[in-house]
């Protein structure tokens, strides 16, 4: 089989991974950069205050290990209907806010709990269960959806929010992501024989086994440096963009520039991966937002700069979903794939949640975003520094894992 004609064959199960991803919560990322700015707004709470939102993040830490270990039981479809039908309804409960910001709070932590059922640890173990030598491709493929669906919906939504107000533009979110997740149940074919874990596999001798393996640990250690920087680019990349360029229509712009980012930079780490060894791929895309973050903090403030930062911030964005997932895919049994990729990306909110802490105290000493970006931009260098001690390791399989695949590289 050729390399896109993999693509080719497996078109069901990439649309399903691609639409499933777009309506979920990764989504957030380009919803909450275009709405925190409003909420702000319509209800005066400080910046400091909004910061501490991200800690929310913490709860993926609990969720998606869980729910990682259902995908890797039940199969992709029984866990993903769960967020394909909580996530709209928080979207309809961000509308009916009154002004108290735990009313956010609150709904953020039913946004987490039900929408980690969305995200890549879930939906792309259709991919990675079925595409071989364009793996790195098709992941890329299926997690530009959102970004895609971001940098055509940022400027459609500042729209209705400028002529119908910020609630219109909340239930707008919510029928747009019903309707695409719906339709990602729909594409999602029928359970092949890679999808399944056999019933006899031991929760406790799979979890032992990647305790076990340095690869993970590595993996794990990588993640916690490079991702601190998110609570910027999940809810507060539309203030910080204010603060350079001021608000209004430019903010808007250098979302979809964001977000077009996003996907260019998935798409090149594809293919780089499938073509180049994935340890040296890994660190240049994970380091990438320091370069970004210390861009934004250095004072060099005009839209060039700016452009450039945000460039950089959003490549690094649309990478690191693909190089994580590849490396679990590649270096780990693929009937423990979720499982891993789930604990993987729970230490990315945990990571998240950190820098939200780290964030909002900067703020309440100074206004600036300056000092967290400086951080977190050293912070990253340094993780896309530790993959390259990945080497060409392997974890050791667990026991009673398919060993037949061809060795990880």
């Amino acid at each position: 089989m050729t390399y896109l004609g993999e693509l080719r064959i497996n078109w069901r199960p990439l649309a399903a991974a691609t639409a499933g991803l777009s309506a979920g919560l990764s989504l957030s990322a380009y919803t909450n950069a275009a709405m925190a700015p409003q909420f702000l707004g319509a209800f005066g709470w400080s910046r400091s205050e909004f910061a501490l939102t991200g800690v929310i993040a913490l709860l993926t830490f609990v969720f998606l290990p869980f729910y990682g270990r259902l995908t890797d039981l039940l199969g992709v479809r029984r866990v993903a209907i769960v967020g394909v039908v909580g996530l709209p309804l928080c979207w309809v409960a961000y509308a009916a806010m009154t002004g108290p910001i735990w009313q956010y709070f609150a709904i953020s932590v039913a946004v987490i709990a039900l929408g980690v059922t969305t995200t890549p640890a879930v939906y792309s173990r259709i991919v990675a269960t079925r595409f071989q030598r364009a793996r790195g491709l098709a992941l890329a493929v299926a997690i530009s959806g959102p970004p895609l669906l971001g940098a055509i919906g940022a400027p459609a939504l500042e729209a209705v929010n400028r002529a119908h107000g910020w609630r219109i533009g909340c239930l707008s979110i919510a029928v747009v992501i019903a309707a695409i997740g719906v339709a990602a149940l729909m594409l999602i074919p029928p359970a092949g024989p890679a999808d399944h874990v056999p019933g006899a596999r031991k929760t406790s001798r799979d979890y032992r086994a990647i305790a076990r393996s340095p690869v993970f640990w590595i993996l794990l250690g990588g993640v916690l440096l490079c991702n601190l920087y998110h609570s910027v680019t999940t809810s507060q990349l539309g203030v910080v963009l204010g603060d350079s360029v001021g608000p209004g229509d430019a903010v808007a712009v250098l979302i979809s520039t964001f977000a077009t980012a996003v996907i260019v930079g998935r798409f090149v780490c594809g293919v780089a991966l499938d073509r180049f060894p994935a340890h040296l791929v890994a660190a240049v895309a994970m380091g990438l937002p320091g370069v970004g973050a210390l861009l934004l903090a250095s004072p060099w403030d005009g839209l060039p700069a700016v452009v450039i930062a945000v460039c950089c911030l959003g490549a690094a964005w649309g990478a690191e979903g693909d190089v994580i997932a590849y490396l679990v895919a590649r270096r780990f049994s693929l009937q423990i794939y979720s499982t891993v990729l789930s604990i993987l990306s729970a230490a990315i909110g945990l990571s998240s949640a950190l820098g939200a802490l780290i964030l909002s105290r900067t703020l309440r000493e100074s206004p600036s975003f300056n000092g967290f970006l400086t951080f977190a931009g050293v912070a990253a260098l340094l993780g896309g520094a530790l993959f390259v001690a990945l080497g060409r390791r392997t974890a050791s399989a667990p026991a009673g894992a398919d060993t037949t695949r061809p060795a990880n590289v």
